[in-house]
């Protein structure tokens, strides 16, 4: 009897030891779903006891938005009214003092202060009772302002407002809305696209003519990491259509002036356009960068000044079933130009031959090529 409550407690301290161990050791287990455990629902979501131990100022602020808006917003490069409101304000009509701060990208008037070297990295608000008008009782507002950076991509930034008497801060989101364009290469996958693409969407009746099928195929293939919050335009020349909307560089063109174009490929400078929304390339004019890094894209154009000649000969172009009149993008059997993404130049747009002088290439519509794609 003796030996066997020896060998029992020493069972048990040997029970008591491997299950301290197994704490300690603190490893992963599996779940299982007929055993919930804490533990295994702090691994999966911590977030969820985030709430917990976030701490705001006695006196918390929040931003008074216009109805729609769920964030502060700006466009870049501009200035905005921006208005906070004390959220739970104190009876007793004392006034509450927060600081904002400005960073490389937000900024506003700083507050200034002689004895600290002048305009400091911050602004002074206060929030308290308003003896002309109660409605805006514990209500502030100042102006930011957003500085120009070199993408096309809406950007989110920080502003910190920090309670001078608690020491505790606040972060709110500001929206920055871009205003460079992006341009982006539609490949379909890599296949591309034959060039009469137009023709099944106008003869299902989808869409009515080829400028609206080739925005279509742009504003249905937006890559990630390009701005997804405007329309997008195709660089092609269209000058036959059964809706009676064409495009060249005169009517529904895809540039504009004084705007700056990114492209696709490391969100580099396209090209910035000052006076003219195209490219003066018989000027010896280039892109800064190329639209994209390769492959051929469907242009229309006739040659490298962006004009526009038989549409049966440049924009796979035929005589509608009804027998008139000539649709663009509709035919494979007819020919189309082309660009090259790679080129800086003329090529760019219109692949023209090495000959004198040099001819613009017709390529048979039954070719795939891709298109390219102008935020707007």
């Amino acid at each position: 009897m003796k030996g066997s409550k020896s060998i029992g407690t020493t069972f048990i301290l040997l029970c008591l030891t491997l299950l301290i161990s197994n704490c300690n050791d603190a490893k992963s287990t599996a779940l299982d779903g007929s055993k919930p455990s804490l533990a295994g629902a702090i691994t999966i979501d911590p977030s969820i006891f985030w709430d917990l131990f976030v701490t705001l100022p006695p006196y918390p602020i929040e931003p008074l938005l216009n109805e729609g808006e769920t964030t502060l917003t700006l466009d870049e490069n501009d200035a905005s009214d921006i208005l906070f409101g004390i959220q739970n304000p104190p009876s007793d009509g004392s006034t509450i003092q927060f600081r904002f701060y400005r960073n490389d990208n937000i900024t506003f008037a700083t507050d200034y202060n002689p004895d600290q070297g002048g305009y400091q990295d911050y602004l002074t608000v206060d929030f308290g009772p308003n003896p002309q008008n109660s409605n805006f009782d514990y209500k502030s507002g100042f102006q930011i302002n957003s500085l120009s950076d070199e993408n096309c991509i809406n950007n989110y930034y920080d502003l910190v407002a920090v309670d001078v008497a608690s020491g505790i801060s606040q972060t709110f989101k500001v929206k920055v809305s871009d205003s460079d364009k992006c341009v982006f290469v539609a490949t379909n996958n890599g296949a591309g696209y034959p060039g009469n693409f137009a023709k099944k969407g106008m003869d299902n009746l989808t869409f009515a003519g080829p400028v609206e099928v080739a925005d279509n195929i742009c504003n249905s293939n937006i890559p990630d990491g390009i701005n997804k919050d405007v329309g997008y335009k195709a660089m092609i020349a269209v000058s036959y259509s059964p809706s009676g909307n064409y495009r060249n560089p005169s009517t529904d063109w895809v540039f504009s002036s004084f705007r700056k174009y990114f492209s696709q490929s490391g969100k580099k400078l396209a090209y910035s356009f000052n006076s003219s929304a195209t490219i003066g390339f018989a000027n010896l004019d280039q892109w800064t960068n190329s639209l994209g890094t390769s492959g051929k894209i469907w242009t229309g154009f006739s040659s490298i000044d962006w004009t526009t000649g038989s549409p049966t000969t440049t924009q796979c172009a035929s005589l509608l079933p009804s027998g008139a009149p000539y649709s663009s993008w509709y035919s494979s059997t007819a020919t189309g130009t082309q660009g090259i993404l790679s080129a800086v130049n003329g090529n760019s747009i219109a692949e023209m031959t090495t000959t004198d002088p040099a001819q613009v290439i017709e390529t048979a519509c039954s070719q795939r090529r891709f298109i390219v794609c102008v935020g707007q």
